[in-house]
């Protein structure tokens, strides 16, 4: 009986200091992902408003273009034929 008695002790033992490894890993994994999302924040802090103007003169940067086939059907209403020129940039 003290044979099993020692190696419950041991396998608790053991099980004690796994859950204290468990516990030690996830403290530094915590601290790490604090520190990663602190350099992400602070990196977005950084940049945000010079992708904020990017996006402001992409999107104030409209070139209205009337659409081909606007064209072609106007082209065709008025003369009755269509003549497709090839443009070199867009095959």
């Amino acid at each position: 009986m003290l044979l099993f008695q020692q190696k419950d002790d041991i396998i608790k033992e053991k099980l004690r200091q796994v859950d204290h490894d468990i516990e030690l890993e996830k403290i530094v994994y915590d601290r790490q992902v604090d520190a990663t999302i602190k350099e992400y924040n602070e990196h977005v802090a950084k940049v945000k408003e010079r992708v904020i103007g990017n996006l402001l003169d992409l999107v104030m940067d409209i070139k209205p273009e009337i659409h081909h086939n606007f064209k072609m059907r106007k082209e065709i209403t008025e003369t009755g034929t269509y003549t497709r020129i090839v443009d070199p940039l867009h095959r």
